[in-house]
């Protein structure tokens, strides 16, 4: 093809034809911008589509991660609020008459409070690979890129949060310790035998006097409003955050 072209220039300026040289010289440096032209935008396009495609890729991918996300956040609330009311259970218990309550109530109670902890498990695979990858730039949708950046520093919080309760329950469980007997406490909540630990029939003191005792109060009620803090502001605000990811990435992928 370039010998045919350089034969036709050859051919004008051996006629002495200058003028339409001139104009066939033009006419083919215009042919070539409008080939590299065409190159480019191709290009271009193909670039977009791949762009597009691993966009599209990755909202599936994050719509999948969200939802597991939620469904794990809806858990441990479920979880924590299910605690925050057995702890609630145990500061009416201290203002109630001592003499009305059961060892095995109270036992019962406090196995609750203190025999779990939890922390939310958070799956961030697809999101760290599109950070890492440098896609989360690509994400054309700026109010779910903005979402999706601030949603690790709210994961985070909650972690810190979560700690200050473990922390909280650590200090109510060091406290009983050495002050009422836990075989005593299994014994009465009917749970000794779940824990694989052998009948006992041998009588244990009371622990309902350690509902007079102003430490003790002061560290349940601690543990008490860090849960409650966990349950009622923290565990929502990462829901709600998931929601609205999901929501976008709905939108996005029925566009």
């Amino acid at each position: 093809m370039i010998k045919f072209f350089r034969k036709i220039r050859q051919n004008l300026l051996s006629e002495g034809k200058t003028g339409k040289y001139l104009k066939y010289a033009l006419g083919e440096i215009i042919l070539v911008v409008i080939g590299i032209l065409i190159a480019l935008s191709i290009n271009n396009w193909n670039e977009l589509r791949k762009t597009n495609n691993n966009q599209e890729k990755y909202l599936k991918l994050l719509k999948v991660e969200s939802l597991k996300n939620l469904n794990e956040v809806n858990r441990y609330k479920d979880l924590v609020t299910d605690m925050h009311s057995w702890q609630l259970t145990a500061m009416n218990l201290i203002d109630a008459n001592h003499d009305t309550i059961s060892e095995s109530y109270l036992s019962k109670t406090f196995v609750n409070i203190i025999g779990s902890s939890y922390s939310f498990d958070f799956e961030n695979s697809t999101l760290s690979e599109l950070k890492n990858s440098g896609e989360l730039k690509n994400v054309s949708n700026d109010s779910l890129r903005k979402y999706l950046t601030a949603l690790e520093p709210l994961v985070m919080k909650i972690k810190q949060v979560e700690q200050d309760v473990e922390i909280s329950l650590d200090e109510v469980t060091e406290y009983l310790k050495p002050r009422i007997s836990f075989r005593k406490m299994l014994i009465e909540s009917d749970t000794e035998t779940y824990f694989g630990l052998p009948n006992s029939t041998k009588p244990k003191k009371s622990i309902i006097p350690i509902l007079e005792n102003e430490e003790f109060e002061n560290r349940l009620l601690t543990y008490t409003l860090a849960t409650g803090n966990l349950k009622k502001n923290h565990y929502p605000k990462l829901e709600n955050h998931l929601k609205k990811i999901i929501d976008i990435i709905e939108k996005e992928l029925n566009k």
